[in-house]
């Protein structure tokens, strides 16, 4: 796993994206199992906005978004 990123796309990455204006992120895992649990590491960074979902697939993913 990337800790070290994970950490950083949970405090840097995705408040900069708030700030630019994103609101909602859909998530689609890799199939990697330690790809997804990089991905569920750095949610665990993840504080407040934007509103992040994951998703096993692409068009579920889009379904949801367009929900949003």
């Amino acid at each position: 796993m990337w800790s070290e990123a994970a950490e950083w796309g949970g405090k840097e990455w995705f408040p900069a994206m708030t700030a630019a204006g994103l609101q909602y992120f859909a998530w689609v895992y890799s199939p990697n199992l330690y790809s997804r649990l990089s991905t569920d590491l750095t949610l665990q960074f993840t504080v407040g906005n934007p509103v992040v979902a994951t998703f096993d697939d692409l068009e579920t993913a889009k379904a949801w978004l367009r929900q949003m």
